[in-house]
């Protein structure tokens, strides 16, 4: 008897972790996408989401995430609101972004065209886990 009462007590268990493993996961907002140069994944490039803070000039570090060897990247756990997405390959893994040396790309801008769309685009993250956030071009300046 005691079993048989073991066991349905681990099955009920079961079902609500599972209900609450779901719930999770909802709640959790997460962004993903792919890091790449001329078709090529970068890895090890430090992605960035970046919060406006009203001001032209300043902007807040919300959260980031670093590219595996595929190119790509996840952001776990993000707050609702508008951001962009900046990934650093930091080339001498020093920390830093270094002038002519670090390659920097931006969601929404070629930096490799003859005429680069100079506004990046800004994501809105709401209610639902964002994909395909794609950085597909990076340069050093």
């Amino acid at each position: 008897m005691k079993i048989t009462s073991t066991i349905f007590v681990v099955m009920i268990l079961g079902l609500f972790s599972c209900d609450l493993k779901d719930e999770l996961d909802e709640a959790i907002l997460d962004i993903s996408g792919k890091v790449s140069h001329d078709g090529n994944a970068v890895s090890g490039a430090i992605v960035m989401l970046v919060e406006n803070t009203g001001d032209s000039e300043s902007f807040n570090l919300a959260n980031g995430s670093i590219t595996d060897n595929s190119g790509n990247y996840t952001i776990l756990d993000v707050d609702p609101g508008e951001y962009y997405v900046v990934a650093v390959d930091d080339a001498n893994a020093n920390g830093e972004y270094d002038e002519g040396i670090d390659r920097i790309g931006i969601y929404g801008v070629d930096l490799t065209s003859t005429i680069p769309d100079p506004i990046p685009d800004q994501i809105s993250v709401t209610d639902s886990d964002l994909e395909d956030i794609d950085i597909h071009s990076m340069e050093s300046f």
